[in-house]
């Protein structure tokens, strides 16, 4: 009899595991569904809803978000179909103004590459594969990187092209970073957008708007834990403290990991995702220090870039950690090795197969386009002939 108990109590577990295997994968949106394409079907409800939103935006010059913008929508992908929430996303025009709209999804029932929020958005709004490079730097640098893929996606069956897919900023990053999980942190930015447009674009009060925007936690699930609330404020008061030039830089970051995130920016000729309100921030539990996660570099890799490292449109928040000799000198010293001819062509010899691959799949939204490796070599020139000119 209990051996007949047993039995079917294991039988019962067993069915019960098949069903939520089943119910998992029913529910997951993995890399080789993504590469038969994506439609986000949105009910006729909330398509008017969305064109108001979407030509608000482009007559005042800026997408101003709201809780309200997002539409109850589902996700259609290799015969799969998940619940999902979605709105426009992107703060300028050119993630909605030509038929490539970018989108925020959140899915309420299932995962998407083991994500629960992720964007898409047209190809070139991150200048095609510079931002798969930008990413794959940072990940071979060991430094934590978003997941940054291509596939085909629709709305609707219409609007239909080969987009960009980019992960939020979650628990799977650590996991795949292999970091600890911990809060991460970004700059509430409502205020300086307001401003901006108020201002026509100036930035003469960007610094007081980096001392007063509300430090937001994007991995809500980490801090949502009681047990972690503790180190959730510890991390937020690192962040407050420095920003507010109440403790010294070395005492927030972990200045190897921010020079070569630095060195890399560098390389990519941009500043964009070293603007304050573009960082996201991990602290780790282990080394209580602040960690950078890179993010929307968008690098068009400029022959007239200036050097990141002497400019002086380099806000505050980054000049203060510049100031600190021992940093300065570890950022000169990853600016001169990641400009080596060497560490490029290793890494294209490596990436070689993949690049072509993501090169023939572009020339299907961009029949012209050519990834051109030579505009980073040409960085790697650039930059060492600054760094010669940079007085310490």
């Amino acid at each position: 009899m209990i051996f007949n108990n047993l039995y079917v109590y294991f039988l019962i577990y067993s069915i019960s595991l098949l069903i939520l295997a089943s119910c998992s994968k029913k529910n997951y949106i993995g890399k080789q569904d993504l590469s038969t394409g994506m439609n986000l079907v949105i009910p006729d409800s909330s398509i008017k809803k969305i064109n108001q939103i979407r030509k608000k935006a482009i007559n005042y010059g800026l997408l101003l978000r709201t809780k309200d913008d997002y539409s109850i929508c589902s996700l259609e992908c290799n015969n799969k179909v998940i619940s999902v929430k979605a709105r426009l996303k992107g703060d300028h025009a050119d993630h909605f103004k030509t038929d490539r709209w970018s989108y925020r999804i959140i899915a309420l029932d299932g995962k998407i590459l083991n994500h629960s929020k992720i964007s898409v958005q047209g190809v070139k709004t991150r200048a095609y594969i510079n931002e798969w490079v930008f990413h794959r730097l940072l990940e071979q640098e060991g430094l934590i990187h978003l997941q940054y893929e291509f596939f085909p996606f629709c709305m609707n069956n219409t609007h239909c092209g080969m987009y960009a897919f980019e992960s939020h900023f979650d628990n799977y990053l650590l996991k795949m970073a292999k970091r600890k999980k911990g809060p991460i942190m970004k700059f509430d930015e409502t205020a300086f957008w307001k401003y901006y447009k108020k201002s026509g674009g100036k930035w003469n009060r960007d610094k007081m708007l980096m001392k007063t925007a509300p430090i937001k936690i994007t991995n809500k699930d980490w801090c949502a834990d009681k047990k972690n609330i503790d180190i959730t404020k510890q991390a937020v008061k690192l962040l407050d403290d420095y920003r507010k030039e109440k403790i010294e830089a070395k005492d927030a970051f972990d200045f190897e990991k921010w020079a070569k995130f630095f060195a890399i920016n560098e390389l990519m000729g941009n500043r964009h995702s070293l603007r304050w309100h573009n960082l996201r921030f991990y602290f780790n539990p282990k080394t209580e220090k602040l960690e950078p996660i890179g993010f929307d570099n968008g690098s068009t890799l400029l022959k007239d870039a200036e050097l990141n490292l002497s400019s002086k449109e380099l806000e505050p928040f980054h000049k203060r950690m510049i100031k600190d000799t021992s940093y300065r000198e570890l950022v000169k010293k990853e600016m001169i090795r990641i400009s080596q001819k060497t560490y490029l062509e290793t890494f294209f010899l490596v990436n070689e197969m993949e690049i072509d691959t993501l090169e023939s799949l572009l020339r299907d939204e961009a029949p012209k386009y050519k990834f051109n490796e030579e505009e980073f070599y040409y960085s790697q020139k650039r930059v060492l002939r600054q760094l010669k000119e940079v007085k310490n």
